[in-house]
């Protein structure tokens, strides 16, 4: 439990700290200049290829259809259902619930990532679904994902190239989706029914430019379009039950024709994969794991928009570094993607230790998930402005082999030319995957100097920090205190007024 670091400000402190007020506009830290970056970690963890996070990029969707539980028999049929799958990855924002797969990422990257791509037709594999579910061997990739591929190079031969924009010999992004509801209930699936479920799988392999593979790829139900909207409760909340079935009445949002919208928030959370970002939650849940995000980023909770640094992993937007005492505007993220990066010592990389700050307000890709619950039951995007704080370990760790057991020698900044040790991101946001299991990757700060997430709590709008709080002195993993005084002034529509004061 962290409180000492939170107090609360008297209006007196302001006429302590004088500095002059610095709106932001040029951004201070710098890509390609950056000694350590993100993607050649990546490449150090086994990670040859990426979806490119800036351009034209087209996306493959195969959809499938297996012969035991055929797109015919779904409830748009195979026609109807291939024409959502069209909107959802493809479509104008007004032809889904909220955005599909392009029109996020054109937002979200401030414009600078544009997918457009193909819908195929229905490809039907030799293996029926019920056959998927109890066969251990092979999976998706040799039953499946491979054939498909290969049914598509062989079909359209003339557009392969157009799907590895970057030319590194992989094909840049594939996603499967598939005609069987998500998690199905009949009991011939027996118990290898969790392949049915959204995920994205690393291949691998060797790279062809002349015959683009498969690195890696999404897989998704259909259904994943149709699970927005919202429970039926009584006077008291209290959710309403099937009397058959005993389960919660669900109402998904339904067009004047009285069709089922057309939801893409679960493809753009693999697809956030396919573009070299990890999930934010923990894998250990069942374990008593916490979610050091408290549900509300896209690549936790699939809501909202991404964080800042994530964003500027994937070079859509840049922290500007604060490394001595100032006072300054800092304008809306949601639309400018402005953000401050604070750290005892930073050594020009994002594969560091530090603390980032955004000032939150609920409009653009924020907005519909700060109104309406995702799917009914998600956590909500915050309704309110007010300061996000992340504390960011992006440390990457050396390690040695020794015995054959893996063993950590140093945080480093850079990698040596032909060095033999292995690199990687030290944390991770789920316990056992972290290097410290008592660290994690990005840890969305409480106003309450408390830890909410350890209790399964989610982020709400107390969570976030408002005019008059004080973050003093935040201790880092590393060991130290961060050596400055952050004092959040007035908010209002054009920006927030922060007051940043360095110890010396």
């Amino acid at each position: 439990m962290r409180t000492s670091f939170l107090i609360t400000i008297i209006g007196s402190l302001f006429a302590l700290i004088q500095f002059p007020l610095t709106p932001l506009q040029a951004m201070d830290y710098s890509l390609e200049l950056d000694p350590l970056p993100y993607r050649a970690v990546r490449q150090k963890m086994g990670y040859q290829s990426a979806t490119p996070a800036q351009g034209e990029v087209n996306m493959l969707v195969i959809p499938i259809s297996f012969s035991d539980f055929s797109c015919a028999s779904l409830p748009y049929g195979c026609e109807g259902t291939l024409h959502d799958i069209e909107r959802a990855f493809f479509g104008e924002a007004e032809d889904t619930t909220w955005e599909s797969v392009k029109t996020f990422y054109q937002e979200s990257s401030f414009n600078q990532l544009h997918f457009s791509g193909m819908v195929t037709p229905w490809f039907t594999p030799s293996i029926t679904a019920v056959q998927l579910s109890n066969n251990p061997s092979g999976g998706v990739n040799a039953n499946v994902m491979f054939p498909a591929v290969n049914w598509f190079k062989e079909s359209f031969p003339q557009l392969v190239a157009n799907f590895d924009s970057d030319q590194d010999g992989f094909l840049d992004a594939v996603y499967l989706v598939y005609s069987v509801d998500s998690q199905p209930e009949h009991e011939a699936f027996g118990s290898g029914k969790d392949v049915f479920w959204a995920f994205t799988a690393y291949v691998g392999g060797t790279p062809n430019v002349q015959n683009p593979h498969v690195f890696h790829y999404c897989w998704s139900s259909y259904d994943f379009m149709y699970m927005d909207g919202y429970y039926d409760r009584d006077d008291q909340g209290r959710l309403l039950r099937d009397p058959v079935t005993d389960k919660p009445v669900f109402y998904p949002w339904l067009n004047q024709d009285q069709t089922m919208k057309v939801d893409a928030h679960v493809y753009i959370h693999e697809v956030g994969h396919l573009l070299g970002l990890f999930d934010y939650y923990s894998y250990d849940q069942d374990e008593g794991d916490w979610g050091a995000l408290g549900g509300v980023d896209m690549m936790d909770y699939n809501v909202g928009d991404h964080n800042p640094y994530s964003k500027a992993l994937l070079g859509w937007s840049s922290p500007t570094v604060i490394e001595d005492s100032i006072a300054l505007q800092l304008a809306p993220y949601a639309t400018t993607g402005a953000s401050l990066l604070i750290s005892p010592s930073f050594q020009q990389t994002l594969m560091d230790e530090y603390l980032i700050i955004e000032y939150y307000t609920p409009e653009s890709l924020f907005e519909a998930d700060s109104i309406d619950a995702f799917a009914g039951r998600y956590p909500k995007t915050f309704s309110i402005p007010g300061i996000r704080i992340y504390h960011v370990d992006s440390r990457v760790a050396a390690s040695s082999y020794v015995n054959g057991r893996k063993t950590f020698n140093a945080f480093v900044t850079s990698i040596p030319e032909g060095s033999t040790l292995a690199y990687d991101i030290a944390h991770s946001n789920t316990a056992s995957r972290s290097l410290n299991p008592n660290h994690r990757l990005i840890h969305l700060l409480e106003s309450s100097g408390q830890n909410s997430f350890k209790h399964q709590g989610y982020a709400i709008n107390s969570t976030l920090f408002q005019t008059g709080m004080v973050l003093n002195q935040y201790p880092m993993n590393s060991g130290v205190n961060l050596p400055f005084i952050i004092t959040i002034g007035t908010m209002n529509h054009d920006g927030v007024q922060l007051t940043i004061q360095k110890l010396v």
